[in-house]
């Protein structure tokens, strides 16, 4: 696979004097599957779309960077290997706008663009997800053996899709805008990565945030044992 109108090897945007080397389009594809398991059509758009975003932006630093994904899905990892961020380093969010499509902000400068999906693209992606959905959800209603080979004929789509969409230019798979946002929107804020207000849960002892908890009787409860949850404890 390889970066659409320009001479692949070893070069990278986003690196330039003072700027930070990002990961190439075929590097970033290689960390997908150890990130993610393999390579879906929804985890190789997120790839491009990082790719995409990381031509647009300066930064200096990698942790300037931070994303805010529009729609919960695979793409998710495929971002996350292309541009290095991830929920777990604080600098994703998901943003519940169920919109296949992503924001990018330099949050020391404040420089944001927004990457979606062309709405062919879109429509494309769209047909073979409800074709997968289709088929986890009539798992329960078929053989081993009939699931088996139904599986091995949606991956048949799914690698014709990817093969087809490698063929064209970012141009023909997104579009990019400037907008403006709140950076701090796209950052989860520190107190979500310790606990600043411990409290003990009355039911099962675990420490937690007491923002949390939920007030049952007089008594301060973790969601899971306010019922919140369902998940039984040990």
């Amino acid at each position: 696979m390889t970066e659409r109108g320009m001479s692949l090897k070893g070069r990278d945007f986003g690196r330039g004097k003072g700027e930070v080397k990002f990961p190439t389009l075929e590097e970033a594809l290689e960390t997908v599957p150890k990130i993610h398991g393999h390579i879906c059509t929804a985890s190789y758009l997120g790839t491009r779309m990082g790719r995409l975003a990381m031509k647009h932006i300066k930064l200096k630093r990698k942790r300037d960077l931070c994303v805010g994904v529009e729609i919960l899905t695979c793409a998710a990892d495929g971002i996350a290997a292309a541009t290095q961020c991830s929920f777990g380093s604080g600098r994703m969010v998901f943003l519940d706008h169920g919109k296949f499509s992503a924001i990018f902000c330099n949050r020391m400068t404040g420089e944001t663009v927004r990457v979606r999906c062309t709405p062919d693209i879109d429509r494309e992606h769209i047909a073979y997800g409800k074709q997968l959905d289709r088929f986890y959800r009539s798992l329960d209603k078929v053989t081993m053996e009939e699931a088996l080979a139904e599986k091995a004929g949606l991956k048949k789509i799914e690698d014709v899709l990817i093969e087809k969409w490698d063929k064209l230019s970012d141009d023909e798979i997104f579009a990019v805008t400037k907008v403006e946002i709140n950076p701090l929107d796209l950052l989860y804020p520190l107190d979500q990565q310790y606990i600043p207000d411990p409290i003990t849960c009355y039911s099962c002892g675990d420490i937690v945030e007491k923002s949390r908890t939920i007030e049952k009787g007089g008594d301060r409860l973790c969601k899971v044992c306010a019922g919140e949850i369902s998940m039984k404890n040990p």
